[in-house]
């Protein structure tokens, strides 16, 4: 196994790798502050049809889609409480048919290991009279995406794939970064396939699997991550490119996430059971 030693600048002290460092932060179940920004693009507009009688109705017109989600993560006990509300940028006035903020699409999800996770949105979508929350608890969910290469917050912070983003080759040395959450940081960028983060999925149909693999080995995934003189990762930012992306798909994302308030006490709760409802749809620990 190869890591290396991040140091704080001249006469500093070495740093544990983050991947060992944020370890050591689930032994004591500590947890983390989140804030997350998601900016999916789908290209370039589509021209409008041609005007009939002074009317013009736009087809596409390349806007973009945005997430803003911010919460906790438990690391001990691998838990996390995210909320997500959805915005779009980028759409001209005289032709904006929706509001930039899109708050009746917030959605909240509490993910607990072992109790499944429980997903709250504020246009009650799929949820019965007298009930506010959904959740699912099947074991299945969620295998085929991180076989096929999953970036979410949780695989994120897994020691096998921060090894991958502090990797020395062939990534280049750190370098200096920014002051953030009161540390000095060090730089580590890279690139790779997002099949590359890719890991074991038992049950899973080996065909599917290889299709699903093979379009995920032509999205090219960028990063730069900043850690901190102790180790721990303060701020990641993820392009992914997706050359053969569908019609009505993202060809590009941009994703930027700050951790904040290492080591907070941080408390998970699972909703009341009153207001749970059981779902056989397997839901996403981390909103999209």
């Amino acid at each position: 196994m190869l890591v290396i030693i991040l140091t704080a600048g001249c006469g500093g002290q070495a740093a544990p790798p983050s991947a060992e460092a944020v370890a050591r932060q689930a032994e004591d179940s500590a947890g983390v502050r989140i804030a997350k920004l998601v900016r999916l693009d789908y290209g370039p507009a589509m021209p409008a049809p041609p005007a009939e009688d002074d009317l013009v109705v736009p087809v596409d017109i390349g806007e973009c889609d945005e997430s803003r989600t911010t919460g906790v993560m438990r690391l001990g006990a691998d838990a996390s409480d995210l909320t997500t509300t959805f915005h779009r940028t980028n759409v001209p006035g005289e032709v904006k048919l929706v509001p930039d903020d899109l708050s009746s699409m917030t959605t909240r999800a509490i993910s607990i290991d072992g109790s499944g996770t429980y997903e709250h949105r504020a246009d009650r979508r799929d949820v019965p009279a007298g009930k506010t929350w959904l959740h699912h608890s099947g074991s299945g969910c969620g295998t085929l995406e991180r076989a096929v290469g999953s970036l979410d917050l949780r695989a994120i912070l897994s020691p096998e794939v921060l090894r991958k983003l502090t990797a020395p080759a062939p990534s280049p040395s750190p370098s200096p970064g920014e002051v953030i959450d009161g540390v000095a940081t060090v730089v580590h960028a890279g690139s790779a396939a997002r099949s590359d983060f890719g890991g074991h999925a038992p049950g899973v149909d080996p065909a599917t699997l290889e299709v699903l693999r093979e379009r995920f080995r032509s999205v090219e995934v960028s990063w730069r991550l900043w850690a901190g003189p102790d180790g721990l990762p303060r701020r990641l930012r993820l392009e992914e490119a997706v050359p053969a992306a569908e019609e009505g798909e993202p060809r590009t994302s941009v994703t930027e996430i700050d951790f904040t308030g290492w080591g907070s006490d941080v408390a998970i709760v699972a909703p009341p059971g009153e207001q749970v409802h059981e779902t056989r749809s397997c839901l996403a620990a981390e909103p999209r």
